[in-house]
């Protein structure tokens, strides 16, 4: 009796002793993770989405009418309207709903802007890191081709979000308002080349890329009606990018971190030109963007472990000397999350 009494002792003691250690380890990101607020939100648009409730609410509804048409419970109708209006996509009125400015943008499928399949490319992505036991195991892995069939539809819709702001950005130059031609280097969907013509009326815009880029890029381009915008087919490894160029403009392009690209690139501009460069230099740690890179294959390039970077890539530092040992003036580099290099050739 006395000694199951001790071993009892003995293990309230060793229970405690575990539950103050397990007290001690910070683990409040996993409690946050497990939340699934971000998760959840883009579920309630993707169903959205698949119901038409956005092309549906074009027109102002009661929560009763949504029920009726859309097939909702009333109480479900309500929830999903009065959540929708916290995030500024719809707007009630007098009891009745209709999508915001935002929505009839973004989320009707009517709008040539709607980044509805986005959304449906997306939930692919999500039964991708859920199935990621099998990817990991060298299965499933996904390949360049099916960065080109789809993901320059899906790059240029998400673009339209807030990427391709930066444009405003380039505007303010005075040498683009004086520019006549622009090239796009490596400029896949075309959107940010269209966007350059529109802010100088005088532009015409090259998007260079590779020919099953253009390809797809110039079906993604068609409902925009752009004007002023050509595609050339290339591989800005093998071949000249042209010349006589007021501007060259790349953007996140795998070749953006590599020396034997410099001297093309200062082949195609006139002198007093302006080359851009924005692209995501390696940050210290290894996250989430990191494990996904190392998931996905580029045939013509071997990628190095960080994301977005390949074998042979230079450091920023390294960069900006190659630039100016090949007539280059740097005058001005700034991060926002990525890091854009202002040059002028001499």
């Amino acid at each position: 009796m006395r000694r199951t009494q001790r071993w009892i002792k003995l293990f309230k003691s060793s229970q405690f002793s575990i539950m103050l250690e397990v007290l001690k380890l910070n683990a409040e990101w996993l409690q946050e993770l497990l939340k699934l607020e971000e998760l959840k939100t883009f579920a309630v648009l993707h169903g959205c989405l698949k119901l038409g409730l956005f092309e549906f609410l074009e027109k102002p509804r009661s929560a009763e009418e949504i029920s009726k048409e859309v097939k909702l419970s009333h109480r479900a109708a309500k929830a999903v309207c009065r959540f929708l209006s916290s995030k500024g996509l719809l707007i009630e009125e007098g009891g009745k709903y209709r999508i915001s400015e935002i929505s009839k943008v973004f989320l009707s499928r009517r709008s040539p802007f709607s980044i509805a399949e986005v959304f449906e490319e997306k939930r692919e992505e999500i039964e991708f890191w859920l199935n990621l036991e099998n990817t990991m195991k060298g299965e499933n892995l996904r390949r360049e081709a099916d960065f080109f069939k789809r993901r320059i539809r899906v790059l240029g819709k998400i673009a339209l979000l807030k990427d391709l702001k930066f444009v405003f950005k380039i505007a303010s130059l005075e040498e683009f308002r004086k520019a006549k031609r622009l090239l796009d280097l490596g400029g896949g969907h075309g959107l940010y080349a269209y966007a350059f013509t529109l802010l100088n009326e005088e532009l015409i815009a090259d998007v260079f890329d590779l020919p099953e880029v253009v390809n797809s890029a110039k079906d993604f381009l068609k409902p925009f009606n752009a004007q002023r915008v050509n595609f050339v087919e290339g591989d800005f490894f093998r071949d000249e990018l042209g010349e006589n160029y007021d501007i060259v403009f790349s953007s996140f392009n795998p070749g953006g971190k590599r020396a034997e690209l410099i001297p093309k690139i200062s082949r195609a501009l006139k002198k007093g030109g302006i080359y851009v460069n924005r692209q995501y230099f390696p940050a210290d740690g290894f996250g989430i963007e990191d494990l996904e890179w190392n998931l996905w294959g580029f045939e013509r390039l071997k990628k190095a472990s960080k994301a977005y970077t390949f074998e042979g890539d230079l450091g920023l530092g390294e960069y900006i000397s190659k630039l100016e040992d090949n007539g280059f003036k740097v005058f001005e580099v700034f991060s926002k999350g990525y890091t854009a290099i202002l040059a002028r050739k001499l």
